[in-house]
């Protein structure tokens, strides 16, 4: 007999419900009748909402922040950059189902990461200026943050028959095609 996995049940239920519903909008008693158990049950794993959300979006931002970091020791090339690059669009792949609670409940997701944000948003800064390849121009920095764009857009694909392999493939395309118009001189004005 098969152990039942309660904490990726209530996990589930939770993407499912803040994604659907939305996180202020969304009752843990709601997400203890989903899973099947009670809201008493539900509190043995956690001991509030916010910690549930901590949980589901946690795992997503340590994912990431392990990727954003290779930035720091990794020496530039084009190999690695499509290496790290094909990196971040995995996890991003990787964690898609969470992508409509972190955009639909923003101030949630910030009140409950507020202590690791300005952390998260360096490392995320400096992923993007070593994508900019060496000595960037200000253009290269401008097409670096575009092709971090580019992966993040597949937070907001309504595309469920989507493969993950079928994202990885033409997001990882658009990425690189906008990083590639670093060789062609962009004029930005003066």
């Amino acid at each position: 007999m098969q152990q039942r996995d309660t904490k990726a049940e209530i996990h589930r239920a939770a993407v499912e419900l803040f994604s659907t519903r939305g996180y202020e909008k969304t009752s843990l008693r709601e997400i203890a009748e989903q899973v099947g158990i009670t809201k008493a049950s539900l509190y043995y794993h956690y001991s509030s909402k916010q910690d549930l959300l901590k949980a589901i979006i946690g795992t997503f931002f340590d994912d990431l922040q392990r990727v954003l970091g290779l930035a720091d020791v990794l020496e530039w090339s084009p190999e690695t950059e499509r290496e790290l690059l094909t990196a971040y669009l995995d996890v991003v792949i990787l964690h898609r189902s969470t992508g409509p609670s972190l955009l639909r409940d923003l101030a949630a997701v910030v009140a409950a990461f507020e202590e690791n944000l300005d952390d998260l948003i360096a490392q995320s800064r400096r992923f993007q200026v070593w994508l900019a390849g060496p000595d960037p121009t200000t253009a290269d920095l401008i097409l670096a943050a575009a092709a971090v764009e580019v992966v993040g857009a597949v937070m907001t694909v309504t595309t469920p028959e989507a493969t993950g392999e079928e994202l990885r493939r033409v997001v990882l395309d658009a990425a690189t095609a906008v990083l590639a118009r670093r060789s062609i001189s962009i004029d930005l004005g003066s």
